[in-house]
Order: structure tokens, then sequence, then C-alpha cells
């Protein structure tokens, strides 16, 4: 067996057990470089802004933390995923390389797959992943449009004072208010009703979910359902 040490005395034990080995494609790339095309195909942002990875680690320490406290909570769909992580901090903040010549020397490891190779293959993936999910805004969308509506209906619907202070310094008058938070949900009702009856036509397979995140967040749910159309 290829695994096996042949030198005398060693009793044939396998050369690999409790030994680590990197296995990697033997090409150093920085992060950024090496996902800008994975980003580019499925049409994301390249990030543009840089934080000191003292502030990234803060950040990602209180991320963290507070899905920590959200345990129960972790496998339910509405939960998006963590901003920012200790672990990716130090994947992208550390320069680091691993070398197979170990693994190479002792298990005649060698890759098979080029990285042009591996990143098609894995662009193909997440592509047909993707066509298969529900495409959706970013969390401060998220955020922007669920606290807005929330606090247009509130104010318009409930006395709470500061609330509604808030909302009439904007709107003058509570005739405008109430205006606006009818034509918010009747847009969002309208838009869903579309939504539903579009994806019926483009993602079955999504339509109900097609529906209730366009419920939630109108039109910026809606505008990745037309582009889907638009690329079928």
């Amino acid at each position: 067996m290829g695994l096996l040490d042949d030198i005398p005395g060693r009793g044939k034990q396998p050369i690999a057990a409790g030994q680590p080995y990197f296995i990697s494609d033997g090409y150093p790339v920085n992060t950024f470089e090496f996902i800008r095309p994975l980003l580019k195909s499925l049409e994301y942002d390249i990030p543009k802004a840089s934080l000191p990875v003292g502030t990234a680690l803060f950040v990602g320490k209180a991320c963290s933390i507070i899905y920590i406290l959200m345990y129960p909570w972790l496998n339910t769909h509405w939960l998006p995923q963590p901003l920012l992580l200790p672990a990716e901090v130090y994947k992208v903040g550390v320069t680091h390389y691993f070398n197979y010549l170990k693994a190479k020397q002792e298990l005649g490891y060698t890759p098979i797959t080029s990285p042009q190779q591996g990143m098609a293959a894995t662009i193909s993936f997440f592509q047909e992943r993707k066509q298969k999910s529900l495409d959706g805004p970013t969390i401060y969308e998220w955020f922007f449009c669920v606290f807005g509506m929330l606090a247009v209906i509130g104010a318009a619907a409930f006395p709470v004072p500061l609330l509604r202070s808030a909302c009439l310094m904007i709107l003058r008058s509570m005739w405008a208010l109430r205006l606006l938070a009818i034509w918010a949900v009747a847009m969002h009702v309208g838009e869903s009703i579309y939504a539903w009856r579009l994806a019926k036509r483009v993602d079955p397979e999504n339509a109900r979910g097609w529906f209730w995140q366009t419920f939630i967040l109108g039109f910026f749910s809606l505008k990745f359902l037309l582009k889907r159309a638009k690329n079928k």
C-alpha cells in the first residue's frame, strides 16, 4: 500500500497515522482576487472599503456574542448569516499559505484540478444553487424596509407619542401619515400578489417564498424577481 512505512522496525505502520497534512492546489493567491470571479459571476458587489484587523475583530466578536445569544433560532430561515465572525477576520487579515510539500513527499499527493478548473466548477455549482433559492436585498435594505414600515404603520394606527411625533415632523399631518400607511400597505400587497403570479411562471418552486418576501420588502424584493424573469 502507498501509505505504509517500509522502514525496518516500524512494523508496517501507516505513514499518515497521526500526521497533519495540508491539501491545496499549490497556487498562493490573495483571498479577494481568488473570490472576485465568483462574486462577479453571481452579480455580487466586490468589497471596496477596508477595516483595520483590530476593528474587524471587535465587530466579529460582537456578532459572535449576538449569535450565541440567539442560538435557539440559528436554524430558522428568517435569521440572516452573521455579518462577520473572528474566523473570517483571521482568514483574510493574516497572510498565510498552506504548502502541500509534506503530503507530496510522504503520500505522493499532487493536485489533479487546476485553479481555473476548480473555480469554473465552483461558479457553475453556485449559479445552479442560486437559481433554486430566493435572491434578496442586503441586510441594510431589510432593516430600512421592515423598520420603516413598522414605524409608519405604528405611528398611524397606535398613539405612540415619540414615534408619532417623529413622523409628524416630516409629514406635518395625521391625514398624510395615515394616507402614507394605507398606500404603503396597498403597494406591498399588490406587489406580493404580482410577485406570486410572476414566480409561478419563472420560479414555481419558490413562488410562496417570493410572495412573502415581497409582501415584507416590496420592490426591494420584486426587483430581483423581475431580473430573474428577464434572464429566463
